[in-house]
């Protein structure tokens, strides 16, 4: 007789993105190490409007015009993410839900 276990898989990252009053978004510290965002990468953002999915994948070049800077704190100023995605300008966190053709992609906690 073998005895079956109830093995719950802990991740060793913690991915977020974290929505604010101020137009912001805030990357975890994990998402700035994965990416390498404090040596000058930059991002792309994303919105899955149906799913109210946050996309955010690295960017393909540092002189990409339609890529988000990142500063030293882990901030992206938004305010056009912001209008065009309709997201409430409000505190809330996206959790990392899956990853799809390079993009990572985040809902709303409850």
């Amino acid at each position: 007789m073998h005895q079956r276990f109830n093995i719950e898989e802990i991740p060793l990252v913690n991915l977020f993105v974290a929505t604010d009053k101020q137009r912001r978004l805030r990357l975890s510290s994990d998402i700035i190490a994965l990416y390498d965002l404090r040596n000058g990468n930059r991002v792309t953002l994303g919105y899955d409007r149906t799913a109210q999915v946050i996309a955010l994948r690295l960017a393909s070049s540092a002189s990409d015009p339609t890529a988000a800077n990142v500063d030293k704190r882990g901030y992206v100023s938004a305010a056009h993410f912001y209008r065009k995605t309709q997201i409430p300008q409000e505190a809330r966190r996206y959790v990392f839900i899956a990853d799809q053709d390079g993009w990572l992609l985040f809902g709303a906690e409850n």
